[in-house]
């Protein structure tokens, strides 16, 4: 088994960390003989967090990309026997390297805990109805909800007919509201432009409003990324434009990372913030939760007391995080969640809702979520949206049906070309997308005219990548004379961070420029949270990457005018229906989709699994 697990890390299938754990547990296990079923199960659960997932279902192990002989591989029953006859491999309960639970799920010790505190944490705060003071939660609720600054539900509802905000005579930004002040715990799901952060604005004015108490509420609002906290920053900003001055001048703006929230410290095992250290909060806002993983979301629970309400903002369609876990996704559950009849009560007498999905039996999570099905942006007349929307159906009949409208949207261009004649299509997309930039008068002007396109790719090498696209990018502007031809730091050059730098104020997925001052020095500049650009030293960058493409990943908690999303000519295990949706979604006005007809199916077939344990905690309890 070593043997063929040797050459399986050869081959690229799994890493050399996780033979070296399945060896190391071997040995830990004390045995005089070499026992092949731990070496195996201890390796495959390491490569198991190594591509995503919390946990290796014994009964899966021959669904996985090895190539190594089926015989060869024990049946879960009696596997589960030897494995727990081993004292490295304990029951659920029990304090041993590997856990192995009741359905044969393996894990590694710690990210079993991992999802016990979650579960356990969140389920608390989803129990119960908390008591509101009826008569000022609905005259707000009425105030908040209503037309206002121009918005008028009602003439979205006609707007948008299928998509309609009142569903079923019932408008659930309001319900959102209304139910972030009868539960402790709220999970709000929604695509993009379906006025999420609009409606927490309105969530943190209403609760504001309604403190009784003498001091005001302790408010935080996180992201995982930078840039998504100052994309929070902003759009609570504008929210708060169209609200009534006296409710609005209570709701908070500054956000921050999870990382800063909860007090990183470099080196360190665990955050200044924890359970002996907890967060000083009645009330915390996190948005783009879909790319939260396991581990922080664990760190998190910890470190928030048990009456803070937690309120979690994202897209179950999206991408999930890039460590271990498809921890959003699983808070959502499947499907549209039904409430209990109790919570439904109050709904109805908070907003006079009548037509509410209520269920005779749910779990306690189901009380907890709600999904926002209006897209305010994307209109009936809109390729992105409709193009969106059928990817995310697994449907290709109805995204070749889209395709095939294209030239009817003028939100929605597709190339299929293939080649030479895709290069060359390629060259002139990116003249016309950068050439904007590079020439910009002012650095102000260029960054602006950074965020208005950009190539979005499913792969990091290759043609088509992100390090293929960068350097035909720099190739062509250097042949059309628009940035140097003599040095690789240039103005104008857009460059993308690759790792923290809390000192600087600068995050992994941070996008600067290169731009000279007054007096001649070369310069990274990059935004703050108000919008103002600050320099800073090239010397003293952290690692980063020229940001003309970048990948999807790096793209979530981004939006762009213009995306131009670029699929490799050749089939990857990395394309899924999860990676297009959110591809698709980054771009604000318009969509370019280059992509072989093939490819693109291949990648909307394919859905983005992951294993763990936690669906089933938080909803099948």
């Amino acid at each position: 088994m070593r043997t063929l697990l040797q050459q399986a890390c050869d081959r690229g299938e799994i890493r050399l960390l996780d033979l070296h754990i399945g060896l190391f547990l071997e040995k830990l296990a004390g045995r005089d003989t070499k026992m092949d079923e731990l070496l195996l199960a201890g390796t495959l659960v390491s490569a198991a967090v190594g591509n995503g997932h919390v946990c290796q279902p014994l009964d899966q192990v021959a669904e996985l990309s090895l190539q190594i002989d089926p015989s060869l591989i024990p049946d879960p029953d009696s596997w589960r026997m030897a494995l727990l006859a081993t004292p490295v491999v304990g029951p659920p309960g029990e304090t041993t390297p590997l856990i192995l639970d009741d359905h044969n799920r393996l894990y590694l010790y710690r990210f079993y805990q991992y999802e016990e505190q979650i579960s356990h944490d969140l389920l608390n705060r989803a129990d119960g109805i908390t008591e509101v003071d009826d008569h000022p939660a609905r005259e707000l609720l009425a105030q908040l909800f209503s037309a206002h600054n121009g918005t008028n539900y009602q003439q979205l509802a006609k707007e948008n007919s299928g998509l309609s905000p009142i569903f079923n005579g019932t408008n659930y930004q309001q319900l959102a509201a209304a139910l972030a002040l009868l539960k402790r715990l709220l999970v709000i799901s929604g695509g993009p432009g379906t006025g999420k952060t609009h409606t927490v604005a309105r969530i943190l004015a209403l609760i504001q409003a309604l403190n009784v108490d003498t001091k005001p509420l302790r408010i935080g609002l996180a992201a995982p990324t930078g840039k998504a906290a100052a994309r929070l920053e902003e759009s609570i900003r504008n929210a708060k434009e169209s609200m009534p001055p006296e409710l609005a001048r209570n709701v908070p703006e500054q956000a921050q990372t999870l990382h800063r929230l909860l007090g990183f410290r470099p080196g360190a095992d665990d955050f200044r913030y924890n359970t002996k250290n907890p967060l000083h909060l009645d009330l915390l806002v996190v948005d783009e939760a879909s790319m939260i993983d396991v581990v922080l979301m664990a760190a998190l629970v910890q470190a928030l007391p048990a009456k803070t309400r937690l309120i979690l903002l994202g897209d179950r369609n999206q991408l999930a995080s890039v460590e271990a876990g498809s921890l959003f996704g699983d808070l959502c559950g499947t499907g549209a969640p039904a409430w209990s009849a109790p919570l439904c009560d109050r709904l109805r007498q908070l907003t006079g809702a009548e037509k509410l999905p209520q269920a005779t039996s749910t779990p306690s999570m189901a009380d907890s979520v709600i999904l926002l099905r209006t897209s305010y942006r994307f209109r009936d007349t809109s390729g992105i949206g409709s193009l969106a929307a059928a990817v995310n159906s697994g449907s290709m009949e109805q995204v070749d049906s889209v395709l095939a409208m294209a030239v009817d949207f003028s939100d929605l261009q597709v190339c299929t070309l293939t080649g030479r004649n895709r290069d060359q299509w390629l060259q002139d997309r990116i003249i016309e997308g950068f050439q904007a930039m590079v020439g910009a008068p002012s650095v102000e002007e260029a960054y602006q005219a950074m965020q208005k396109f950009r190539f979005l790719c499913a792969v990091r090498k290759g043609p088509a990548g992100v390090e293929g696209i960068n350097t035909m990018a720099e190739q062509v502007l250097r042949k059309a004379g628009l940035i140097d031809r003599e040095t690789d730091w240039y103005q104008g050059k857009p460059i993308i961070i690759r790792r923290n730098q809390y000192d600087m104020q600068l995050f992994n997925g941070d996008t600067g420029i290169l731009w000279r001052t007054k007096d001649g020095q070369l310069r990274a500049w990059f935004v703050r949270p108000d919008n103002s650009l600050y320099p800073v030293t090239p010397a003293r960058l952290p690692d980063h990457d020229t940001a003309y493409g970048i990948t999807i990943h790096k793209a979530q908690g981004s939006e762009f005018d213009q995306v131009l999303l670029l699929l490799p000519e050749e089939k990857s295990r990395v394309l899924s229906r999860e990676l297009i949706y959110t591809g698709i979604t980054r771009a604000r006005s318009k969509l370019i989709l280059c992509s072989d007809p093939e490819i693109l199916a291949t990648a909307v077939r394919q859905r983005t699994s992951r294993h763990s344990g936690l669906v089933e905690k938080l909803w099948l309890t």
